[in-house]
């Protein structure tokens, strides 16, 4: 009955570490190494006390081991799920690429285009999710899960950026940090410290950087639309002018004209997070191991009424 109660309590401590991560998974301190760590080494105490009363107790046992085996198989889901899909995170994808997960390559994410040069960015494009069984579509604010991976969809700021020489040619934006080096689109992937979305990019045949940062507005000083803060730098050297422009207004300085259409982008955070299926039958069998070894008439012909 010693045996029967601690393989309990360890299964159901698993299963609701297990369970609480499934209901928060971008909560980062279920992700930490210690709780990974943690629930490993419950299942290997599982997988010990299962095999133990199968080869000591035989079919006395077998109730225990199920229950065992329930906690086992959650531990396993989690600890597969945190080393598959890693620690929470924003997934780095320009508009019109596809995105294969490294861990998963059969998980495959299209990201849509942004179709035309007037920059008509919008969130309500889907994400189509693409594996070897399914083609799903994630929309901003929803979610879906596959395999190990939860992923959601947001919508997050984004500006469409034209950049012209003094005379009126037009000029090819680069933005060498990100993944697409030759874009348009910024998708502020960063943020500053005060919380606000950065990006930068560059302008090479005029030797220019710029970088952005993205406002909502100031409503506290009555200004309710958004805009961007900018800054224009020598390539490679410090900054030469500064300023806001709102959305489809052009701005020029610093040898420069620059416009941006501000909008939005859908944007994917990804997570680890076991699969519900194993979540419920790991519970199962820890419920039908419990009430086999305690419930009258569930135990075998033969058994004793308590174990030492």
């Amino acid at each position: 009955m010693k045996t029967l109660t601690g393989v309990v309590l360890i299964g159901c401590a698993v299963g609701i570490v297990a369970w609480q991560e499934s209901a928060h998974p971008y909560t980062f301190g279920w992700h930490t190494w210690g709780v990974t760590l943690c629930v490993a080494l419950g299942a290997l105490v599982l997988a010990i006390l299962g095999a133990r009363c199968v080869l000591t107790e035989g079919g006395r046992g077998g109730w225990t081991a199920l229950a065992a085996a329930g906690g086992c198989m959650i531990a396993v889901a989690y600890v597969v799920a945190e080393l598959t899909a890693g620690l929470p995170r924003r997934l780095a994808a320009a508009p019109g690429q596809t995105y294969t997960f490294p861990e998963a390559s059969a998980v495959g994410l299209v990201f849509p285009p942004v179709r035309d040069t007037a920059g008509n960015l919008t969130a309500r494009t889907p994400i189509r999710v693409v594996t070897t069984r399914s083609h799903r579509d994630l929309t901003a604010g929803s979610r879906i899960q596959v395999g190990s991976f939860v992923l959601t969809a947001q919508s997050w700021p984004a500006a469409y950026v034209r950049a012209w020489s003094p005379d009126g040619r037009a000029q090819t934006v680069t933005q060498p940090q990100s993944e697409a080096f030759v874009s348009p689109v910024l998708q502020f992937p960063d943020l500053d410290r005060d919380g606000l979305p950065v990006d930068s990019f560059s302008v090479p045949a005029l030797h220019r950087d710029v970088h952005v940062k993205y406002y909502p507005g100031l409503p506290q000083h009555g200004i309710t639309i958004p805009f961007v803060q900018w800054a224009i730098s020598e390539e490679n050297g410090g900054v030469l002018a500064s300023g806001v422009a709102v959305s489809g207004r052009p701005v020029r300085a610093a040898g420069v004209r620059l416009e941006f259409i501000l909008g939005t982008y859908p944007v994917v955070v990804v997570a680890p997070r076991p699969p519900a299926v194993f979540l419920w039958l790991g519970w199962g069998a820890i419920a039908a191991g419990l009430a086999g070894a305690v419930v009258p008439g569930t135990r075998p012909r033969g058994a004793a009424t308590a174990t030492p």
